[in-house]
């Protein structure tokens, strides 16, 4: 970054006020200050965990409901398939068949797949090759785990669907299948929006 001297030429501030703005960015994570004769201020590497937890933090603080949650996943995540099918690496599909078949196992043993469901998802968020996609795939279902809860009612033939969801779209990613990707994906949020909206009528 410029030196102080040179940020108040830039911005015609007063040093006191260029102080604050780079404390205000250095306790932010955004910057480096390093003293010493090659010292300065450093604009760090972005940190999207970082990025993530402030951005959910603000959903948070403004009560997003499920419903909002689901239309934004109908927004994202079926553009976010077809770049996966586009741009997956071998890691990437070995990491999405891994998913596949550790769900099926905590399913064998009993177990919810709740989080399994969760990490597919943001697996192929991963698999776009774009850090904003895989931000707003990871914030949107930190939040709807908060709003559902880690074991929302599944019967068998719900988690079967899922399973075979899942698979389409791991299928249509491994076949470099972009539409079919896209597809799969949006209807399977919108199976989601359904058995989420039962729900709420028999709870209500």
């Amino acid at each position: 970054m410029p030196s102080e001297r040179e940020l108040v030429r830039q911005f015609r501030a007063s040093r006191v006020a260029v102080r604050e703005a780079l404390r205000t960015l250095e306790h932010r994570g955004l910057i480096d200050v390093r003293h010493g004769s090659s010292g300065g201020h450093f604009v760090r590497a972005v940190d999207v965990g970082l990025l993530r937890r402030d951005f959910t933090t603000l959903l948070r603080l403004g009560r997003v409901g499920v419903s909002e949650l689901i239309e934004a996943r109908l927004f994202i995540e079926p553009e976010v398939a077809r770049l996966a099918a586009r741009r997956a690496s071998e890691e990437d599909v070995k990491m999405l068949r891994g998913a596949l078949e550790e769900r099926a196992d905590v399913v064998r043993g009993g177990v919810h797949p709740r989080l399994h469901d969760i990490a597919f998802h943001r697996l192929v968020g991963g698999a776009a090759r774009n850090p904003v996609h895989s931000l707003l795939v990871d914030t949107v279902m930190d939040l709807e785990f908060d709003a559902v809860g880690p074991q929302p009612a599944l019967t068998a033939d719900d988690s079967a669907q899922v399973a075979a969801a899942h698979r389409e779209i791991f299928e249509a990613i491994l076949k470099r299948q972009p539409e079919r990707a896209g597809e799969a994906m949006e209807a399977h949020i919108v199976d989601v929006q359904r058995r989420l909206a039962r729900r709420e009528r028999r709870t209500s």
